[in-house]
């Protein structure tokens, strides 16, 4: 059975089984997950797999000694193809760890990756806005 985790203060890093699901979309909160991380990187010599990060968060994965060269940084231009691609790098098996940042994930989504993790043996880290940030004007 998959189970997704919702992070909370207490335990941010929170994760069972295949999929740990994070509501977050800082730096700081992926610094409070890189131990978990790098450890399950260093588990197997496949990507590591980005999607939506900014290049500061790329850069905090391989300051902690995660090789530049096993980082597969996706951007997308909207967060459908950020979903669809976070789908895909779970289901194709070639990422020891899948990290991706997407935008208000509806139950439709979450299914999907649930799904995908389900038969695949990589680890993923879902970090999600829980709301929009308003624009400062």
């Amino acid at each position: 059975m998959m189970i997704t985790n919702v992070a909370t203060e207490q335990n941010p890093a929170l994760v069972t089984n295949q999929v740990a699901d994070i509501h977050a979309d800082s730096t700081q909160d992926l610094a409070a997950v890189l131990p978990t991380v790098v450890a399950q990187a260093m588990k197997t010599h496949k990507w590591v797999t980005v999607i939506g990060a900014s290049r500061e968060q790329i850069e905090s994965l391989a300051d902690q000694g995660i090789s530049r060269g096993r980082i597969r940084w996706i951007q997308g231009k909207d967060n459908d193809q950020r979903e669809w691609a976070t789908e895909q790098a779970i289901l194709a098996g070639t990422s020891g760890v899948v990290i991706s940042w997407l935008e208000g994930v509806s139950p439709r989504t979450q299914q999907r990756i649930k799904m995908a993790s389900r038969v695949s043996q990589t680890t993923s880290f879902i970090f999600s806005e829980l709301t929009l940030r308003t624009p400062l004007h």
